[in-house]
């Protein structure tokens, strides 16, 4: 299985460095970023494939939303998992995002991994010849 890659949307150093980590450890290539404008320089890079973004929606820049909403209309292939601590915001993102349950801050490393393992997974099934595509929210 080739490396999957992640981009991991969050300001807090704090919280993105140590779960970079795990996710490293997992086997997955993170790539970070502190915010929605960075991570549309990652997105907008040609030698970057990104599989999975998680994003902090409740960004202190307010543009977690925004990139939530690029990603839906621009790159529909890549899987977003919502993040955040603001409960209603995070529930704001469900028409922007997967049908996930809220991963709240601060992230249960674990929870994360098995997240993004079950939207690979299940990404792999939508790819395979003959089985229906799913339309993203």
């Amino acid at each position: 299985m080739d490396k999957k890659n992640i981009l991991l949307v969050e300001a807090e150093i704090l919280i993105r460095h140590p779960l970079a980590e795990y996710l490293r450890d997992c086997g997955y290539r993170v790539v970070e970023a502190i915010d929605a404008g960075e991570a549309r320089l990652v997105l907008d890079k040609a030698d970057i494939e990104i599989d999975v973004v998680l994003l902090d929606v409740s960004d202190p820049a307010g543009k977690g939303f925004a990139l939530a909403s690029w990603l839906r209309d621009n790159l529909p292939q890549v899987d977003v998992l919502r993040g955040g601590t603001l409960g209603g915001v995070v529930d704001q993102a469900t028409g922007l995002c997967q049908q996930q349950p809220d991963l709240p801050r601060p992230y249960d490393h674990k929870l994360v991994e098995e997240r993004i393992r079950r939207l690979l997974a299940e990404r792999a099934q939508r790819l395979q010849p003959g089985a229906k595509s799913r339309r993203i929210a």
